[in-house]
């Protein structure tokens, strides 16, 4: 499994539990539970990830896929608004996370 399967699971497990629980109705429904569940799996992939790559491309890939998804997740499945800046945000933050995870970067 490559490290760049991994972000991805990351990523959607984290934004799939914070989605899940914004969505939740009371603290102790199943929305909430299941977005506990999945946002505890994905800090436990984040452990992973941290003892395999060095910090300085980590920290900033995984910060910066987790605000992309989780504006993409707000829009998609909570009918949060998406403006125009907000989607050049994300582009640019796709291509910052294409520049520090690249080969050189990991060296």
């Amino acid at each position: 499994m490559t490290i760049a399967w991994v972000f991805g699971a990351y990523v959607l497990a984290s934004a799939a539990g914070l989605v899940l629980i914004k969505r939740a109705d009371e603290l102790w429904s199943w929305r909430f539970a299941a977005g506990f569940v999945l946002y505890g799996a994905g800090f436990l992939v984040w452990l992973w990830l941290l003892r395999r790559l060095p910090l300085s491309v980590a920290f900033p890939t995984a910060a910066g896929a987790l605000i992309a998804a989780t504006i993409l997740g707000g829009y998609v499945f909570l009918g949060e608004r998406l403006v125009v800046a907000q989607a050049i945000g994300i582009a640019l933050i796709l291509a910052g996370i294409v520049l520090v995870f690249s080969r050189s970067a990991m060296q």
